[in-house]
C-alpha cells in the first residue's frame, strides 16, 4: 500500500518531550531495536522518548504512542526516499517501510536496494551472497555486515546506509554504478533546426532555405539514428544530403559503444573520417568526472545580418544566423578528436568571410592502468571522393604509470597502411606527447611507385594556476615528402583513378598551432593568442591565420581589443583590428537589463566600420529576446540597420532577422525544437539534444521544471527535459507553483543517470481530489486517538489523526467512508463518513480546503 508523503499533524507536533537534533532513529530493520554499538550512542537513543505526561489527563488513555517511543517515525508504507551510504547519495528510490511487529515501521533493505551498493564481494560472507537470490526478501543488514549501520530520518525522508570502506570497493569521486545507468523507454525522437533567408542586392533578389533533421528511434538499448539536411537555393534547387545513418548501443562492461551505419570516427589519434561500416569505440564519459579528460568554440565577426555554416570534410555539421559583431558558438555537437573546421559567414549585402579553426586534441596521458581503444572497419565515406575505399583503423592507448601513457594506431586500405607510435609524458614543466607514423602508398603518377614516408609530432600542454596561464602548443608536425596521411593517400588515388595527376593533391609539410589563454594580475585583464600555419610540399601557397587579444571589465562594463591576421578570399595577407565594448543600460538589480554592444573594426585593405546596437530579454522566464544595431562601413558598403528578435515558447524557438542597407536588405525566420513520442503520449520541446528526460506528472499542468527555462507540464502532463548528462546523476526537480490547487504532488525532485542517446521516463506522483480537514469523534463523543492512522476504502493509508482528533485526507470521491485505526482488536477502529457539501463540490471550491466534522462510529 501506498502512504501519502504528507502528514505535518504527526511529525511537527509538539507532544515530543525529548528528541534527537535530527529526528532520526537508528533501527535494525528486521527488529526495530535500537542498533547503535557504542554505549553513548545507546545512552542517548533512550532519551528519545514520547512522553504522555505532556497530554492533558482525559487523552492520555485515547493516545497511540508506540509507534513513536522510539523517536522520529513513519507509517508503514512505501517512500520515494534518499538513500545515502557513508555519506554520499547513490540514489532515490521508493522504499518499503513495514511494521515488524513491534509497533515499528522500519525499511525493507531488498535485493534491488543492495545493488545500489558496491560491494567488494570477495569479502562477503556466502550466506549473504546467497540471500540475495530471493527478489522480495528484507535482509537485515546490520546482522550481516559488522559495524554497519541503518539509519532513517523521517524529516529528511533520508535513509543513511554505513558500511565499513573495507567491505567497499573503491571508486572516484562521481562514480555511478552502470546497474544506474538507465538505457529508458521505447520512443521516436525528431529534432530540428529550419530557416529560410532572402535577401536583396542591387535589385537582385535571392532566396535560400535549410532543415536539418536528428531523428532517431529508441528500442530497449538499441539506437536507430538518422542525421541530415535539405538545403534549397533559388538558382541551383534543392538538394537533401544525409549525414549519419546508424544503428549504436552501449555495452557498459567494456564502457564502450558499438556504432553500426554512416557516421564519423571518433578516434584520439587520427584525423575524424566519414565512413560506412562498424566501430567500437570507448567513451570517457562513462566514467566518472573525476576521470575524464574537447569540441572547439568558434569565434568570429559578422559585419550585417549573416548566416554561418561549419563544415567538416565538406559536411555541414552546423548552421545558424547571427546579429552584426563578434560572435561565440560553443555548442557544437562532438564530432572527433581531430580535423580542422571550414567555418563560412555570408553576409546579407553578398560577401563571404571564410577561416578554418583548428581541431585537435592537446594531451594523450591517462591515469595509470586505465586505457582508450578504438576500432573501425568499413569504407570511406567522403564526398570528395568518388570512389568508396575500405577503412580500417585500430587505435589503443594506455597510461603505463603515473606519468607515462603509452599509445599506437593503424590504418590500412587497399595500397596503403600506416603505422603509428607515441607516448605522453607528464613532466613537472608541462605535459608531453610525441609520435611517428609511417607511411607506404602506392600511386602510378609519381616518381615512384612506392611513397613511403614518417610524420613526426610533437605536443605540449601546461597550466599555471598562480597566473591563470594555459599554454597549449597542439602541435607541431613535420611531414616528409613521401608522407600521405589516409585522406590525401585516398585522394591522391582518387585522382589518379580519374585520369589526372596525383601531384594535384598538396602533402602538408609543417603544420604549427598554438593556444595561449594568459591571466594578468588581478584587475588587469587577460590577453589570448591562437594561431595556426601549414605549408606544404607540392605548392607554394601556405596557411596562416592567428589572433591576438585582450580583455577586461571596469565594473560593469566589458571591453577588448584583439587583432588577427588571415589570408583573405584574394589570396593575399589580411589584419583586422576589432574594439568592443559591453555595458548593461540599468542596475545589476534590476530585470530585463537590455545590453549596449558597441564596436569598432579596422582591416589592413582599408574597410573601417562602426556599429552599435542595443539587445535584451524579456518575459516571466526569459522567453523573448530582442536587439538592433546600426551600422558604418566604407568601401560602398555604407550605412545598415538590422534587427533580430526570438520567442521561446513551451513547444518550439522561433527566430527572426531583418537587415538593410545601401542597396540591399535581408530578412530570415526560423523554428527549431525537437517531438518525442512514446506509447503513452507526444512531448514538444524548444530544445534540441541528444539525451532527454519525459517527465511525467499527471494533472500538475503549468508546473515549471526547475533550471530550464520555459519548460513546463503541458496540458497532458508531460513534459521533455533536454541536455541531460549521460552515465551521471541528474537531478530533475518540478516546481508546485502554478498547478492546479485540487492537485498533490507525491514527489517534486526524482534522479536519473541515463544512457547517452536514450530517453528515459521520470514519473512525479500526483493525486487528484478534494482536500479535507476532518474533525471527528467516536460515538460517545470521546476524541479519537492521537497517531491512528487513516486509510481509504482500498486499503491505503492516507493520514493520521493529529490534535483535538482533526485528521487531514485528499479524497477521490465527494462522499465516501475513511477507516480510522489506533490498534490491533478489532474495536480499536473506527469508521468515518464524509459527504462534501454540493457547493464545495460543484463550483470549484474542491481546490480549496473542506472541513467537515463528522462521526466514527461502526460499519
Amino acid at each position: 500500500m501506498k502512504n501519502k508523503l504528507s502528514f505535518p499533524v504527526i511529525t511537527s507536533s509538539f507532544f515530543f518531550a525529548v528528541t534527537s537534533a535530527s529526528g532520526s532513529v537508528n533501527l535494525n530493520p528486521i527488529t526495530g531495536e535500537n542498533s547503535s554499538h557504542d554505549s553513548d550512542e545507546i545512552k542517548s537513543q533512550e532519551l528519545i522518548k514520547f512522553d504522555s505526561v505532556f497530554i492533558s489527563e482525559e487523552l492520555q488513555n485515547s493516545v497511540n504512542l508506540s509507534r513513536f517511543e522510539s523517536g522520529a517515525s513513519v507509517l508503514p508504507g512505501v517512500y520515494l526516499t534518499d538513500i545515502y551510504l557513508n555519506g554520499e547519495l547513490i540514489a532515490r528510490e521508493d522504499i518499503r517501510f513495514f511494521d515488524n511487529g513491534d509497533g515499528h515501521a522500519v525499511p525493507c533493505i531488498d535485493k534491488g536496494l543492495i545493488k545500489l551498493i558496491n560491494f567488494d564481494h570477495g569479502k562477503l560472507d556466502s550466506s549473504f551472497t546467497n540471500g540475495m537470490n530471493e527478489e522480495n526478501r528484507c535482509h537485515n543488514l546490520e546482522s550481516l555486515i559488522p559495524q554497519s549501520k541503518v539509519t532513517y530520518d523521517s524529516g529528511m525522508q533520508r535513509l543513511d546506509i554505513s558500511i565499513p570502506q573495507a567491505m567497499i570497493n573503491n571508486t572516484p569521486r562521481g562514480y555511478v554504478s552502470p546497474e544506474l545507468w538507465d538505457s529508458g523507454i521505447p520512443a521516436l525522437l525528431v529534432g530540428y533546426n529550419a530557416n529560410t533567408y532572402t535577401t536583396s542586392s542591387k535589385g537582385v533578389q535571392y532566396n535560400s532555405a535549410y532543415a536539418g533533421i536528428n531523428a532517431g528511434i529508441n528500442l530497449g538499448a538499441w539506437y536507430i539514428r538518422h542525421d541530415g539536411y535539405y538545403n534549397w537555393e533559388e538558382k541551383s534547387g534543392g538538394e537533401y544530403q544525409s549525414l549519419n545513418n546508424y544503428v549504436q548501443r552501449d555495452i557498459p562492461a567494456i564502457l564502450g559503444r558499438v556504432r553500426v551505419g554512416d557516421t564519423s570516427t571518433k578516434d584520439r589519434l587520427f584525423d575524424t573520417l566519414p565512413f560506412r561500416g562498424i566501430e567500437l569505440v570507448s567513451d570517457d564519459r562513462m566514467l566518472p568526472q573525476s576521470q575524464r579528460g574537447y569540441a572547439p568554440d568558434i569565434r568570429g565577426i559578422a559585419r550585417t545580418n549573416a548566416r554561418v555554416v561549419v563544415r567538416q570534410n565538406g559536411k555541414i555539421i552546423y548552421e545558424t544566423s547571427v546579429s552584426p559583431g563578434a560572435f561565440f558558438i560553443n555548442d557544437l555537437y562532438a564530432t572527433g578528436y581531430a580535423g580542422n573546421l571550414d567555418v563560412t559567414i555570408n553576409e546579407a549585402d553578398g560577401t563571404t568571410q571564410k577561416f578554418k579553426v583548428p581541431y585537435s586534441s592537446v594531451s594523450q596521458l591517462l591515469r595509470p592502468g586505465t586505457h582508450r581503444y578504438g576500432f573501425v572497419a568499413g569504407k570511406l565515406n567522403d564526398l570528395t571522393i568518388k570512389s568508396k575505399p575500405t577503412l580500417f583503423q585500430a587505435s589503443y592507448l594506455r597510461g603505463i604509470n603515473n606519468n607515462i601513457t603509452g599509445y599506437g594506431g593503424v590504418q590500412a586500405s587497399q595500397d596503403y597502411y600506416a603505422l603509428q607510435i607515441g607516448a605522453a609524458m607528464g613532466t613537472s614543466i608541462g605535459a608531453f606527447s610525441a609520435d611517428v607514423t609511417q607511411s607506404r602508398v602506392h600511386l602510378k603518377t609519381t616518381d615512384k611507385r612506392v611513397n613511403q614516408g614518417q610524420s613526426y609530432g610533437l605536443s605540449y600542454s601546461k597550466y599555471l594556476p598562480k597566473s591563470d596561464s594555459n599554454l597549449t602548443i597542439a602541435a607541431y608536425r613535420y611531414s616528409t615528402e613521401g608522407y600521405y596521411d589516409y585522406l590525401t593517400a585516398m585522394r591522391a588515388i582518387d585522382a589518379e583513378n580519374s585520369g589526372q595527376s596525383s601531384s594535384n593533391i598538396w602533402r602538408p609539410r609543417n603544420r604549427f598551432n598554438v593556444t595561449i589563454n594568459q591571466g594578468l594580475y588581478s584587475g588587469f585583464g587577460q590577453v589570448y593568442l591562437t594561431g595556426y600555419s601549414q605549408d606544404y610540399w607540392n605548392s607554394n601557397n601556405s596557411d596562416l591565420q592567428y589572433q591576438l587579444g585582450y580583455s577586461n571589465n571596469y565594473r560593469n562594463i566589458n571591453y577588448s581589443l584583439s587583432a588577427g591576421r588571415a589570408r583573405s578570399m584574394h589570396g593575399s595577407m589580411e589584419t583586422t583590428w576589432l574594439f568592443n565594448l559591453t555595458m548593461p543600460l540599468g542596475g545589476v538589480v534590476d530585470n530585463y537589463i537590455p545590453t549596449m554592444n558597441a564596436g569598432l573594426t579596422k582591416s589592413s585593405e582599408g574597410r573601417v566600420g562602426e556599429q552599435i546596437g542595443i539587445s535584451g530579454s524579456a518575459g516571466e522566464n526569459y522567453e523573448y529576446n530582442y536587439g538592433i544595431s546600426a551600422m558604418r562601413y566604407n568601401q560602398g558598403t555604407g550605412n545598415s540597420l538590422a534587427l533580430n528578435g526570438g520567442y521561446r515558447s513551451p513547444y518550439t524557438n522561433m527566430t527572426s532577422n531583418f537587415g538593410a542597407g545601401k542597396n540591399y536588405n535581408n530578412a530570415s525566420v526560423g523554428v527549431s525544437g525537437a517531438v518525442i513520442a512514446w506509447k503513452d503520449g507526444v512531448v514538444m520541446t524548444p530544445y534540441n539534444a541528444d539525451t532527454f528526460a519525459i517527465v511525467e506528472a499527471k494533472g500538475a499542468s503549468g508546473a515549471k521544471v526547475s533550471g530550464y527555462s520555459g519548460i513546463q507540464i503541458d496540458p497532458w502532463g508531460h513534459a521533455a527535459v533536454p541536455y541531460l548528462n549521460p552515465y551521471e546523476m541528474n537531478e530533475i526537480s518540478i516546481n508546485p507553483k502554478g498547478i492546479p490547487d485540487d492537485i498533490e504532488l507525491g514527489n517534486t525532485s526524482s534522479k536519473v543517470a541515463p544512457y547517452f542517446g536514450s530517453i528515459t521516463k521520470v514519473v512525479f506522483k500526483t493525486q487528484k481530489g478534494f482536500p479535507l480537514i476532518i474533525t471527528a469523534k467516536k460515538e460517545n463523543g470521546d476524541l479519537l486517538p492521537f497517531g491512528a492512522e487513516v486509510f481509504d476504502i482500498n486499503d491505503n493509508s492516507v493520514g493520521a489523526v493529529g490534535q483535538m482528533g482533526v485528521l487531514y485526507a485528499r479524497v477521490a470521491q465527494p462522499m465516501g467512508v475513511l477507516i480510522a485505526r489506533w490498534g490491533r482488536r478489532s474495536e480499536e477502529k473506527c469508521f468515518i463518513r464524509y459527504n462534501i457539501p454540493d457547493k464545495d463540490s460543484k463550483s470549484g471550491a474542491s481546490s480549496k480546503l473542506i472541513k467537515i466534522n463528522s462521526v466514527c462510529g461502526a460499519e
